[in-house]
């Protein structure tokens, strides 16, 4: 057997050789992670708000329109300024407590100030009620005065950051619950975002008044949270961005003068195959043109207006209405049947042909014709019905206007061209 203790000098020979050219020492490890210094991450994590901000300030620049962004700057700059505050006062060791406390209340004026601007970015509403929440950073810096706790680092610390965490987690639930009103994706994201920064700040309360148990320290938590700021920076622009993309996507699929459905999303939202009971109108404003004639586009316009707004708002919320072109108007009403479909449609028509509009102090009244067609087969194409409401519409018209008329089969069956007849009586 070949001897193997002459290896054993060489190997170890061969570590020290390695282990001085990198400069250790032979029972030092190779790699070593030396920790950040608490005031390196708190000067870190006072420029990810000052950077947020300036994210906030550039979105804001972008789109002038949403609501809230300028007190998300406002909100992380006086954050960025806290700390700042408490900067100096270990620089002018006489005023400590005071620079600390004026420190404690600008962060909590700042994150104040953010949960406003998230309400507003959030809902994009202004309410007056939200100037309430600066009565907290007053309350809680007052206690700190009242008791004397504001010499006491680990006290101050304690109430500024419970009440970040609350401030944080009513934001994160603001965002959350307002989904239901804006289904925008990024909701969840950004209101998840929030209550881990939110849940970090509670971390660095348990961290500092019950260090023993802590399993995270308060530095640890302070420098994660610098993550958080950028991704809720981040978050905030995308959910600009998703809600200048839907306000688009409204805007493509609305009747520029009507406000109401155009023909394009209404057929979008037709389904491919229509089942029996399911029922199309075809709506026409009779003698529009002489409207126009009579008393110019304008006028017109108002009557169109108002036709529009009166249909739409008597309809089911299950049916669909659009503006099919120029005077013309379509109702999708599903699962409805002939009966059903005929009386609403008629109280709707009754309606609206009794309104008397007031065009250059003159009493103008616009009535409405109507076709409706009853899906009564299987298989039947949108396409299909719609031609048959059509002609429905136009049988109206011949038969002296201001009416209602239901398609049915043997009724038309002798006069297949009545649509294409009619479509220009006006």
């Amino acid at each position: 057997m070949r001897n193997t203790q002459p290896i054993v000098p060489q190997l170890l020979g061969f570590r020290n050789t390695l282990y001085a050219i990198l400069s250790l020492r032979s029972d030092e490890p190779i790699i070593m992670l030396q920790p950040l210094d608490l005031p390196t991450v708190l000067l870190l994590h006072k420029l990810s708000f000052f950077v947020a901000a300036l994210c906030f300030l550039y979105v804001r620049s972008q789109s002038r329109e949403s609501v809230g962004l300028g007190f998300l700057a406002i909100g992380f700059f006086l954050v960025s300024m806290a700390s700042t505050l408490v900067s100096l006062g270990k620089i002018f060791t006489d005023f400590t407590n005071l620079f600390s406390l004026a420190g404690n209340f600008a962060g909590l004026v700042g994150y104040s100030i953010f949960w406003i601007g998230m309400c507003r970015i959030s809902s994009q509403k202004r309410r007056r009620r939200e100037w309430f929440i600066l009565l907290l950073p007053v309350l809680v810096c007052a206690s700190l005065v009242v008791t004397g706790l504001y010499v006491v680092t680990e006290a101050r610390t304690a109430a500024s950051q419970t009440a970040s965490a609350i401030l944080l987690f009513a934001a994160a639930y603001t965002v959350f619950s307002d989904r239901i009103v804006e289904r925008l994706p990024v909701r969840k994201t950004l209101a998840a975002t929030i209550a881990f920064a939110a849940f970090l700040s509670a971390l660095v309360v348990i961290g500092t008044l019950l260090p023993k148990i802590a399993f995270i320290a308060p530095r640890n938590a302070f420098f994660v949270s610098i993550v958080c700021h950028f991704a809720i920076a981040v978050f905030v622009l995308a959910l600009v961005k998703e809600r200048a993309e839907e306000g688009l996507k409204r805007l493509a699929d609305l009747d520029i003068l009507t406000g109401v459905p155009n023909r394009r999303s209404f057929s979008v939202r037709l389904p491919t195959v229509l089942r029996q009971g399911d029922a199309i109108v075809m709506i026409d404003i009779d003698h529009f043109k002489r409207i126009n004639d009579g008393f110019g586009h304008l006028a017109g316009d108002e009557v169109l207006v108002r036709v529009a707004r009166e249909l739409s708002i008597r309809i089911r919320p299950n049916d669909s209405f659009a503006r099919f072109g120029g005077e013309e108007f379509i109702l999708f009403l599903p699962a409805t049947g002939e009966g059903e479909a005929s009386i609403l449609a008629e109280s709707i028509r009754q309606f609206v042909s009794s309104i008397k509009h007031t065009i250059d102090e003159q009493k103008v009244v616009a009535t409405l014709s109507m076709g409706l067609a009853v899906c009564e087969e299987k298989n039947t194409t949108p396409h299909a019905l719609m031609k048959m409401a059509d002609m429905a519409l136009y049988a109206s018209k011949a038969a002296g206007r201001d009416r209602l008329t239901v398609y049915r089969p043997d009724d038309f069956a002798d006069a297949p061209g009545i649509s294409s007849n009619m479509r220009h009586a006006g």
